[in-house]
């Protein structure tokens, strides 16, 4: 079974963006967070995650829009947990036409959110080959 071992968390929210971290950091080697889509791009130069926590509301683009974005400079498949306050159903169409499966709405247990992460990061490693 594939395990993430790189996370990177999107998400303009710093508290929320800092125990999602805190969280998944006890599973997972190497969480870093990127606070909006412009930092995550300068970030993704260096640093190539397994899966991408992303918020949908972020300041500039939204998070639909950063993925697409990432996955159009990306060479390998990135998995993906979209978390978003929205309705899901305002964007979950949208997500899955991206090819992002997983959309959790805002609050969700970071148990839930680790699970999400693990099965995406599963779901890209079966993709990859």
């Amino acid at each position: 079974m594939a395990s993430a071992q790189r996370i990177l968390v999107v998400e303009d929210e710093d508290v929320l963006a800092q125990n999602v971290k805190t969280y998944l950091g006890r599973r997972f080697p190497d969480v870093r967070i990127a606070a909006n889509g412009r930092l995550a791009m300068e970030l993704l130069e260096s640093f190539v995650p397994d899966v991408l926590v992303l918020d949908f509301n972020l300041p500039g683009e939204n998070g639909l829009q950063i993925y697409a974005e990432i996955m159009r400079r990306r060479t390998r498949p990135i998995g993906c947990v979209m978390i978003t306050g929205c309705p899901l159903t305002k964007i979950s169409g949208s997500a899955s036409d991206l090819g992002i499966r997983h959309v959790l709405g805002k609050p969700f247990r970071l148990a839930e959110l680790q699970r999400l992460v693990d099965q995406s990061a599963e779901e890209t490693s079966q993709h990859s080959h």
